[in-house]
């Protein structure tokens, strides 16, 4: 599965003319995660590869050069009738500073929810993890970790022939990690025709 990722703004406290305020956007297969969101992330994001598609935003800390793009995403979001939720996750004082975005710009028109998270697992999907630490600023920050776990590994169709496994539904079945019985009633396990799991991918953010 392919893992990008696009800069949408590396500048520090001060936005420049040639640098946005903090902002990063994963992009993994359809998936879209946004990291911060300073100033002017949604023309940056308008200008690399549009605004659909992020159902997850992580926010380091509330330093206002990484949310005050935030209010203005929001808005654009109901302008434009946004139907599919969004999830934000942040540092104690997130539900707070949202209350305050919405006091200014109104409460999405779209599934939106927020949650102020602690240390640990934030998220175990079926192919990744999303953890997260303590990580100090000035005020209390975290640090996000993607990683993803152990991918199977490559299978080889001429291994199993040769040991006697029938083209089929056996095939998917050792991918799949299970063990097959031959005609000859032989068991087949994976690792005989398998290489090693493939090591996930890790991305930390320290924001």
């Amino acid at each position: 599965m392919d893992l990008h990722l696009v800069f949408l703004g590396t500048a520090g406290a001060t936005p420049t003319v040639d640098r946005g305020s903090p902002a990063v956007l994963l992009m993994r297969g359809a998936e879209r995660i946004l990291i911060d969101c300073g100033e002017g992330t949604q023309r940056q994001l308008m200008r690399s590869v549009g605004l659909g598609r992020i159902g997850l935003i992580l926010l380091t800390h509330l330093h206002g050069d990484h949310y005050l793009g935030l209010p203005g995403l929001l808005k654009t979001y109901s302008l434009l009738g946004r139907e599919e939720p969004l999830v934000l996750l942040g540092p104690p004082g997130l539900s707070e500073l949202l209350r305050e975005i919405e006091h200014i710009v109104g409460r999405p028109r779209f599934p939106f929810s927020v949650e102020e998270v602690v240390p640990g697992v934030v998220l175990d999907s079926e192919d990744y993890r999303l953890l997260c630490v303590w990580n100090e600023h000035g005020v209390p920050g975290l640090a996000w970790c993607l990683e993803e776990k152990a991918r199977p590994g490559l299978f080889h169709p001429e291994r199993a022939i040769a040991l006697g496994v029938t083209p089929g539904p056996d095939f998917g079945r050792l991918q799949r990690g299970e063990t097959v019985i031959a005609p000859d009633g032989r068991l087949i396990k994976p690792e005989e025709v398998m290489d090693a799991p493939r090591k996930g991918r890790k991305l930390v953010f320290s924001g």
